[in-house]
């Protein structure tokens, strides 16, 4: 992650801001495609560039917004044209199984809250199509979460300054316990189905 920040760092230094929003936007759409691009990480980075004076914050909050709502509905696009079967034995076909039973049960609130929900967010996208979640609804709901969301990371981003260094560490606790929150909510149910089929059996 550090060698990428470097890069893009030494790729937006001395360019035409246009590019460098233009790679921020890049950026933030292949987050979605392919997932271990820190996409957070560079959202909370634009913000470290915009504190230094390097880029201006609005253009960097369109931009961030604009690329990662191109990549969610990418992802989106295939669940609903490709089905079930083109994700078949593929590496985060369990968590697409548990993202469509969220999805059957909270909807729209899921969509809305997606971004907060660091690790699925793709899986997330792909379960809305698959679904066949109305397209206008999974972008108005996926639009105002990314608002939301990147927001947040830029105003926490520009409050530290030079050690946006501390965001992302305070980002990793949050995921931390966000995926501590998830195995027990999952743990939960999982004895709940289990004490339903001891009680069903006869």
């Amino acid at each position: 992650m550090a060698e990428y920040l470097d890069s893009l760092l030494a790729a937006l230094s001395g360019v035409d801001p246009l590019w460098a929003y233009g790679i921020l936007l890049l950026s933030a759409f292949l987050e979605n495609i392919v997932p271990p691009i820190p996409g957070d990480t560079v959202v909370v980075f634009s913000a470290y560039l915009v504190g230094r004076g390097l880029l201006d914050i609005w253009p960097v909050f369109l931009a961030t917004c604009a690329g990662g709502m191109a990549g969610f509905l990418v992802m989106y696009y295939l669940g609903y044209s490709r089905g079930r079967a083109f994700f078949a034995g593929r590496r985060g076909a369990a968590k697409l199984d548990q993202a469509e039973q969220w999805l059957s049960r909270y909807g729209v609130a899921l969509i809305l809250g997606n971004r907060f929900l660091s690790g699925i967010r793709s899986v997330i996208a792909i379960g809305a199509g698959l679904g066949r979640m109305p397209w206008p609804t999974v972008a108005l709901c996926g639009a105002i979460g990314m608002a939301v969301w990147n927001g947040l990371l830029l105003y926490a981003g520009i409050l530290v300054g030079e050690n946006w260094e501390q965001v992302m560490e305070l980002l990793a606790q949050y995921n931390r316990l966000l995926v501590g929150i998830l195995c027990l909510v999952g743990a939960v149910l999982l004895w709940r189905w289990w004490r339903k089929r001891r009680v069903a059996q006869p």
